[in-house]
C-alpha cells in the first residue's frame, strides 16, 4: 500500500529532500501543503498517512509552530494523538536562483522562507544590499514564483533541485552563513500504534511542581540512570504566567530498562509526563572543516 506523506512546501523543497532521504527508494507519495497547519490537517483528516516536518535548525533554532502543534495535540481531548516515529538530519545548502541571464548585482527582491533568509543573513546584506528580502511560505514555492514572474530583478533562495524543477539558474552557490547548516526533521504518525522495536530515542513532555529545584530533581533521575538528555526546551503553560512544561529528548527507547526506571521515578515524585514518541536515533551529519 502506497504511503502518503504530507509535507510543508512545494516540489524541490527541503522537506521533500528530507523525506526522500528518510524513505530511500521506498514507495511513498508526497502530499504538498502550503503551511504546517495544513500538514497536520491532512494527517487529522486521513488524507495523509504520515507527516514529515522540520523541527529545528542549528543556525535558525526551533521551528516553534511545529512544537506548538505537537504539544497542543498531546494535551487536548482529541482522540487522535500524534506520535513521533522517526527523525533525520540533512545538510541545508542554500543557493540564490533566478532567471537565466540574471545578475546578482541587479537583484532588487529576494524571496524565501523565513529560516532560509535568516540562515543567509550575511550574504544578503553583503552581496544583495540593493535588494529587499521578502518572506514566503516555502523556499521551493519562492522559486516557482520567480519563474512565473519572469523578472530578472527577482530571485529566490532555494535548493538546486528547485532551480532544476522550475527552469531557473543558480546565480550564487552555497550562500548560507554556516557551512554546517543542519536541519532536523521528524516523521509524525496519527496514532501510537506505530511504535517500533529497538527504539533508541524518546521525546516526552514533562511538567514538574513549580518549586525551587523541581526540574533539577527530575533531570537527576535521568543522570542516575545513565541516560543522556540530547535536548531540553521550556514550553509556557497557557493561562499560567511564567509556569512551564518541558519538552525533552533522551537517548533510549521506552522499552529500555533504564528509561523505564527514570519514568517510574518521575511518577513517584508526582510529576506529569506524556510520551510524544519513541524511535530510532538518526546520525547528525559530520561537521565540515
Amino acid at each position: 500500500m502506497l504511503k502518503i506523506i504530507a509535507i510543508q512546501g512545494a516540489k524541490g523543497s527541503f522537506h521533500e529532500i528530507a523525506t526522500k532521504k528518510f524513505f530511500g527508494s521506498g514507495e511513498v507519495d508526497i502530499l504538498y501543503c502550503q503551511t504546517f497547519l495544513d500538514v497536520f490537517k491532512a494527517l487529522e483528516s486521513g488524507s495523509a498517512s504520515s507527516a514529515f516536518v522540520a523541527i529545528g535548525n542549528n543556525r535558525y533554532g526551533d521551528i516553534d509552530h511545529v512544537y506548538d502543534i505537537l504539544i497542543a495535540n498531546r494535551l487536548s481531548s482529541n482522540t487522535t494523538k500524534y506520535w513521533i516515529s522517526g527523525e533525520v538530519y540533512i545538510n541545508i545548502e542554500h543557493h540564490l536562483i533566478g532567471l537565466k541571464g540574471a545578475r546578482v548585482e541587479d537583484i532588487k527582491e529576494v524571496h524565501s522562507q523565513a529560516p532560509a533568509i535568516v540562515q543567509c543573513f550575511s550574504f544578503i546584506h553583503r552581496d544583495l544590499n540593493k535588494a529587499v528580502a521578502i518572506e514566503e511560505d516555502d523556499t521551493a514555492l519562492s522559486a516557482k514564483y520567480v519563474a512565473e514572474w519572469d523578472d530578472k530583478t527577482k530571485a529566490a533562495i532555494a535548493s538546486k533541485e528547485a532551480a532544476k524543477i522550475y527552469g531557473l539558474s543558480v546565480l550564487a552557490d552555497n550562500i548560507q552563513d554556516d557551512e554546517n547548516n543542519i536541519t532536523r526533521f521528524l516523521l509524525v504518525e496519527p496514532n501510537e500504534d506505530t511504535r517500533i522495536d529497538n527504539a533508541s530515542k524518546t521525546s516526552l513532555l514533562l511538567r514538574t511542581s513549580h518549586t525551587p529545584g523541581a526540574l533539577s530533581e527530575a533531570l537527576n533521575l535521568f543522570t542516575k540512570n545513565d541516560i543522556n538528555l540530547s535536548y531540553l526546551q521550556s514550553v509556557p503553560i497557557a493561562n499560567r504566567p511564567f509556569e512551564y512544561r518541558f519538552y525533552i529528548d533522551i537517548d533510549g527507547g521506552i522499552e529500555n530498562k533504564a528509561v523505564d526506571m527514570a519514568l517510574s521515578g518521575l511518577r513517584k515524585l508526582g510529576y506529569q509526563y506524556d510520551i510524544l514518541g519513541s524511535y530510532k536515533r538518526a546520525t547528525v551529519p559530520k561537521i565540515r572543516p
